[in-house]
């Protein structure tokens, strides 16, 4: 029974390795060519007569519609 035990960690232990090792080479090319934005910027997509509706750049690389927004006088470029 332990032996048995024994193999399937060890099985398991390799199984997780091996995923691990692949998710971490696409997560380095995909940080290669996401290199567009720093995650966590905020900038200006669309102005209005009132105010600018606001994009937030994510770890993808890639900028998503936030929920902030800004007046006129004080939104970033």
């Amino acid at each position: 029974m332990m032996k048995m035990v024994s193999k399937f960690t060890l099985v398991a232990a390799v199984a997780t390795l091996a995923i691990a090792g692949s998710a971490g080479e696409s997560m380095a090319k995909g940080k290669k060519a996401a290199a567009a934005c720093t995650p966590g910027a905020l900038k200006t997509a669309a102005c209005g007569p009132a105010g600018c509706t606001m994009q937030r750049c994510w770890a993808d690389g890639k900028w998503y519609p936030s929920l902030v927004a800004c007046w006129q006088p004080w939104c970033p470029k």
